[in-house]
């Protein structure tokens, strides 16, 4: 490390994209406009919808769905509709894992087959983990990140998320998730949810970020004290996600992503006591708080005009209505009748966004059309924890097989959705007894 004396204070203090999320944004609008042209959706510079994929959490579940929906949608031209991606839990891991490849999105067979590929040595996990140990906040973290790495995602992404600030606008703009643990458990809405991307990572709800490459050094009174090297992907894939709900009592107590926070001592603006007063915080996993990454999506400060939100997970999706309901963000109205059906739902809803709501297309990956009738239906939790698949259903070690589709076209005011919702399809490859549903559909926002 290495000891600065800086006056300057660097806290952004804004509810606005930073320079360097604006200039990409900007960039990958282009690639969108032209992708949408060639769909037969004509759109200008000025009037590009802004659309993101938001994957939810679900472990090796998650990681793998993710990477076949995203697979399906650039077989069917959609892919780079997307202006953004977003995730939580278990899909940071597949998305850190696709954006360690420059260009991603134009090589999804080699993102595919990665999943099937050798795993890392273990020499070579030890190793980091060893260095690691030497650091002033080696934790659970730490070994977390190794086995999500090497084991999951085959493979140690040793690179640094700031890296990626650099990248051209080949790929949607990615936006990690965690939480703040005191916060969660102690403090007000504002401190809880934390967001990391290429350029910053801070708190959306009180609109306070640092430089990523900042992320973990010393600061007080919004003063940079000591700059630490910055964490590489590793470790970050250890703060984005846990274990188990099943060790979630014990994450809470146990010491779990320690990061020296960057809010100790600030007093320009108030900071709950949960943070104020603390010298590090705990970044644990966002989806114990809401399993998709709504949060960073909501408001004016991304604009988001419409959402996909695939859902692999056992968690409930509908817990964003009552945090958008608390920090007063727009969120479109839910029927009843959509929440009576969460434990047996279909396979595509979409709920209307009016005035600043997005709209949102909601694609659950166990629903009763994909299985119909050959799981039995067991309550949401049960399904996440184990899935009792009938053998027409079982999940074999398979190659990808074709997947068949339907498309759905609904009007509403001025807004066109095309739903394309894809029946299950594993993404497993040779060695991964995993499944994954390909799920996508093309948006058209006009006369906006």
């Amino acid at each position: 490390t290495m000891t600065l004396s800086f006056s300057q204070k660097p806290i952004r203090q804004s509810h606005t994209l930073c320079a360097g999320e604006q200039e990409y944004v900007e960039r990958r609008k282009k690639v969108v406009m032209e992708s949408l042209n060639s769909l037969g959706i004509n759109c200008t510079a000025d009037s590009v919808p802004h659309i993101a994929l938001l994957a939810s959490g679900g472990g090796q579940r998650a990681a793998v769905g993710l990477v076949g929906s995203l697979y399906q949608m650039k077989k069917d031209g959609l892919l780079d509709t997307l202006l953004y991606l977003g995730g939580v839990s278990g899909s940071t891991w597949s998305m850190s894992s696709l954006y360690s490849d420059p260009q991603w999105s134009t090589n999804m067979n080699t993102a595919v087959s990665k999943l099937s590929g050798p795993g890392v040595e273990l020499e070579q996990a030890l190793g980091w983990l060893t260095e690691r140990a030497k650091e002033e906040h080696f934790s659970l973290t730490d070994v977390w990140g190794v086995l999500t790495s090497a084991a999951f995602m085959k493979q140690m992404d040793l690179r640094h998320l700031s890296d990626d600030a650099g990248q051209n606008a080949t790929n949607p703009y990615p936006i990690y998730s965690a939480m703040e643990k005191h916060c969660f458990s102690h403090g007000p809405i504002e401190g809880k949810w934390f967001e990391v991307s290429p350029h910053e990572s801070g708190f959306p709800e009180m609109g306070l970020f640092i430089e990523t490459s900042l992320l973990g050094s010393k600061f007080q009174d919004g003063k940079l004290l000591e700059k630490k090297p910055e964490m590489d992907m590793v470790k970050l894939q250890g703060l984005f996600s846990l274990l188990t709900e099943q060790v979630l009592p014990l994450i809470l107590k146990w010491e779990w992503g320690t990061t020296n926070n960057f809010l100790y001592q600030y007093q320009d603006f108030p900071i709950p006591s949960c943070l104020h007063h603390q010298e590090s915080f705990h970044l644990v996993d966002a989806g114990m708080l809401i399993n998709v990454a709504y949060p960073p999506f909501l408001g004016d400060k991304r604009d988001i005009d419409l959402i996909i939100a695939p859902e692999y997970s056992a968690g409930n999706m509908f817990e964003a209505l009552d945090y958008a309901a608390e920090v007063n963000k727009p969120f479109p109205e839910i029927d009843d009748k959509v929440l009576e059906e969460r434990d047996w739902p279909k396979d595509c809803y979409v709920f209307e966004g009016k005035d600043k709501e997005p709209t949102i297309v909601y694609l659950p990956l166990f629903n009763r059309k994909n299985c119909k009738g050959l799981f039995h239906k067991h309550t949401l939790k049960e399904r996440g924890t184990r899935i009792f698949w009938r053998k027409k259903c079982s999940i074999p070690i398979l190659a990808t097989r074709r997947i068949s589709h339907k498309q759905e076209e609904l009007f509403a005011d001025n807004v066109r959705v095309t739903c394309l919702t894809h029946v299950l399809g594993p993404v497993s490859q040779s060695s991964i007894n995993m499944s994954g549903i390909s799920s996508c559909f093309l948006a058209s926002l006009t006369d906006i």
